[in-house]
């Protein structure tokens, strides 16, 4: 269905209420407002009546959308994470009656973002020397053989493995 303005709208209704016919609509509007390419087709008459008669209006629906999240929705959430910042969103959800994805909004809003304590070990002294030590032999090897960097494949890639 074509965008049609109210006034066009009211127009067509009008006159198809008052001659109960399709063509007689069609031949005023172009008449009416010009427009000789896109006279309302037979459904969208009929549906700008059936929409007339069952939601008494002409005017298109509010789409809605989703509700707005409350400051006391976020406080919420802010306060169970901050309470206990190893709970996992879908616990979380679970346990306020959210979804998943709400949680996540409301954690977001509330400025929490979700991040996993990564163990590492500590560098100590000699891991240092032997950095140093290594740089060092790579670079003699490299003075050794100048063309290996021509056969030699840098990527970004990694591969991460959870155990």
């Amino acid at each position: 269905m074509n965008r049609y303005t109210l006034e066009q709208r009211v127009f067509i209704i009008r006159v198809y209420w008052k001659t109960d016919s399709i063509q007689a609509c069609q031949e005023q509007f172009v008449k009416r407002f010009g427009d000789k390419r896109h006279p309302p087709s037979k459904s969208t008459i009929c549906a700008l009546a059936k929409k007339l008669e069952t939601h008494g209006t002409l005017l298109d629906r509010h789409a809605g959308g989703r509700e707005q999240m409350t400051q006391e929705t976020i406080t919420n959430v802010k306060d169970r994470l901050l309470a206990s910042p190893s709970k996992s969103l879908r616990r979380l959800s679970q346990e306020t009656g959210m979804s998943k994805n709400s949680c996540q909004r409301a954690a977001k809003k509330a400025k929490l973002h979700a991040y996993r304590y990564t163990v590492v070990h500590e560098l100590k002294e000699t891991d240092k020397v032997k950095r140093v030590r290594y740089c060092q032999n790579y670079q003699t090897f490299l003075q050794d053989n100048p063309t290996i960097l021509d056969y030699t494949w840098f990527t970004d890639e990694a591969w991460f493995h959870l155990s």
